[in-house]
């Protein structure tokens, strides 16, 4: 398990700096002739990062490189580096003193994943144990730093020290007791291999012969793609530590990154073993309730089965729930965040979630020291909060059987810096948009920019409410939103239901993300046991193996 948790380390420096750490050029890597390599049918997971070098001659990424040269970004990398070295050993037996020695040893390592091409496969036979192969492509000088420290950070880990390689006069394999049994370190046409599995090692043996065959990549030679990464979630959680706890049917998953210059193109299968169970209802918008200009919108459908699911549904008086429902925000002030949802028989249900929150919520409110529900005059909505600027409400509106909420109840537009840089289409435009397909079920359209300071404003006021620690300000994360704020323009996310049992994601945005996602990703970037928790919510003790 010692050696799975190093590769899967190296595997997240390399997802993380797939989204970010970019050089390009005009040129693009010369097209190769030979058949693509064809994994096994027991491969659970691959993942494929072309490297920064890699990007270095495409001409897909030049304006993420230019975010990614600021001052910010860099420091933001290093200290994300600097955490994750720590990683293996707090993983495998926490805080101890070897953990500065197998930190300095690994932050090299994390840099070369980084910045060269690199290839993770792992497999799991039926009724046999896991193995993986984890490849990068590395100069000369950089090799013996590799076989000098991943050996040691082994030996560390395991208390056994490798000894020389069978096959490779600069490699070297390390026996356990437990499985994996073995551990090799091998080198193939300018590739260095860490594998590790039973004693027959097939993946190993495919991988180095294919690059013996091929000295390009085992995976992305074949497509402009930076990142390329294929799993199947479910059988990939029979491997992982049961403390990751991850959730029963998940599908199996095929990911592809890339860029045309001035966007970054994600692209996502989900493929599920069973059909989806929702049909999803014909858009429904109460149009008259929206208005331009807006700083983001939202449409999803098909959702009424996930609600209906849920045991929190069940136990408020919500009634059927509904099947679709809008959210959007306007520029200015960052509560002015609304959400519309068709529901049969509105006022009714608005008013018995009224009563219950005035009953039943209240006293608890007020027992611990917050403020109370109160009944929104002239409707039979309710309001909590007592400023004027952020009024968290809702209530039915008159524009049919709709549920409107929201964070304030004015609803005026203001100003943003961004008005002059990027366009904001108006709302009949992005509502062509959402229902001209008919398997659309999520369309998502923001100014990312724009986001970025009201969701921080709100996810900092989350976390007073809830008595959490705010983020820094000062913190490198946060510091690298400020930076590049001025730089993100609009991301447009699609969801489309191409078969019954799969869908199909596509987003083009600046920097891969949404303004929410990006104070996420601030939260979890900034947590002291990095990866693992958030900053606002930090992750439990690491359990010993």
């Amino acid at each position: 398990m010692c050696v799975q948790r190093i590769v899967l380390t190296l595997l997240i420096a390399g997802m993380l700096a797939s989204v970010a750490s970019c050089r390009q050029s005009e040129s693009s890597p010369p097209a190769r002739s030979m058949t693509p390599y064809v994994p096994s049918a027991d491969t659970i997971a691959r993942v494929h990062w072309l490297g920064e070098e890699g990007l270095g001659v495409a001409a897909s990424a030049s304006y993420l490189m230019r975010i990614w040269a600021l001052p910010q970004s860099g420091q933001l990398e290093a200290q994300t580096l600097d955490k994750l070295s720590t990683f293996p050993p707090r993983w495998s037996a926490g805080e101890t003193a070897a953990t500065n020695i197998i930190a300095s040893l690994t932050r090299p390592l994390l840099a070369d994943v980084v910045f060269n091409e690199c290839y993770l496969e792992i497999r799991h036979p039926a009724h046999q144990p896991a193995e993986f192969a984890f490849a990068i492509k590395l100069t000369p000088d950089r090799v013996e730093v590799w076989q000098t420290n991943v050996a040691l950070i082994s030996q560390s880990l395991t208390g056994i020290k490798p000894g020389a390689s069978s096959t490779d006069p600069r490699g070297w394999t390390l026996r356990r007791p437990d499985a994996p049994e073995l551990v090799e370190l091998t080198h193939a046409g300018g590739w260095t291999i860490i594998s590790a599995a039973p004693d027959d090692h097939v993946l190993h043996n495919e991988v180095l012969n294919w690059i013996n065959n091929d000295p390009g990549p085992a995976v992305g030679a074949y497509t402009n793609n930076w990142l390329e990464a294929e799993a199947d979630l479910q059988r990939l959680a029979a491997v992982l530590p049961p403390s990751w706890n991850l959730p029963v049917n998940l599908p199996k998953i095929s990911l592809a990154v890339n860029g045309d210059g001035a966007h970054v193109l994600t692209h996502c299968e989900l493929r599920f073993a069973r059909p989806l169970s929702f049909g999803p209802e014909p858009w429904n918008f109460p149009t008259n309730l929206l208005g331009d200009p807006l700083d983001s919108l939202t449409a999803v459908r098909g959702v009424r089965p996930w609600l209906a699911s849920l045991k929190a549904w069940h136990d408020l008086p919500l009634g059927t729930p509904p099947d679709q429902a809008c959210f959007w925000s306007l520029p200015g002030a960052a509560p002015q965040v609304y959400f519309t949802a068709p529901v049969a028989d509105a006022s009714n249900q608005v008013a018995q979630v009224t009563k219950y929150l005035m009953e039943k919520t209240n006293p608890w409110l007020a027992a611990h020291g917050y403020v109370s529900f109160e009944p929104l005059p002239g409707s039979n909505g309710v309001v909590w909060g007592n400023t004027p600027a952020f009024q968290p409400f809702l209530q039915f509106a008159d524009a049919g059987d709709v549920v409107l909420g929201g964070l304030s109840l004015n609803r005026n537009p203001g100003t943003n810096t961004q008005d002059n840089l990027f366009e904001r289409p108006p709302f009949s435009r992005l509502f062509d948009r959402i229902s001209a397909p008919t398997n659309l079920v999520y369309y998502d359209w923001e100014l990312t920019g724009s986001r970025i300071e009201p969701c921080l404003y709100l996810g900092q006021a989350a976390r007073v409410v809830s008595h959490h620690v705010q983020l820094p300000l000062e913190s490198a994360s946060l510091e690298w939103l400020r930076a590049i704020e001025p730089r993100l323009g609009p991301c447009t996310t699609t969801i489309t239901a191409t078969g019954p049992n799969q869908l199909s994601f596509f987003r083009k945005s600046t920097v891969g993300f949404t303004g929410a996602e990006l104070q996420l990703l601030a939260d979890w970037l900034e947590s002291p046991q990095f990866p693992s928790g958030l900053y606002s919510l930090p992750a439990s003790p690491a359990v010993q193996p």
